[in-house]
């Protein structure tokens, strides 16, 4: 069996590195990724994937990542049930085992300089992928 996923997309908010009691670090980010094509109304609609970094890669991240940042993040899939209130409910995130920023820290200077821009308008568009 083989459980492997492959996203690109931007960092939704800047990551936050925490501690746990263990004192081992910890990062959860979300990711949008675009979906492969635009809805019916033309609009590029995107999807929030949570992704949660530990260790070193979680302390990395939390360095030199920024809201915005594009990036590759590869991991596995994994699948968390809880109950509340009597019913039961299912959780999806993603465990990063590696990721690489697909900007240059002077595309990342410069996309921050231009605050003006939305989120949306940071989204991958899939004519800009270099494969």
């Amino acid at each position: 069996m083989y459980n492997r996923v492959v996203l690109i997309g931007r960092l939704t908010a800047q990551p936050q590195v925490r501690k746990t009691v263990k004192e081992r670090s910890v990062c959860q980010i979300r990711l949008a990724v675009n979906r492969r094509y635009k809805s019916a109304d033309g609009k590029q609609e995107a999807d929030f994937v949570s992704i949660t970094f530990w260790g070193r890669l979680a302390e990395t991240l939390g360095s030199y990542g920024s809201k915005g940042s594009l990036l590759t993040v590869e991991g596995e899939l994994r699948t968390d049930r809880y109950e509340k209130d009597g019913q039961q409910h299912y959780t999806m995130e993603v465990l990063g085992q590696s990721f690489q920023f697909l900007e240059s820290r002077s595309q990342r200077e410069q996309r921050q300089q231009d605050k003006g821009e939305a989120l949306s308008d940071l989204v991958l568009e899939a004519e800009s992928l270099p494969f």
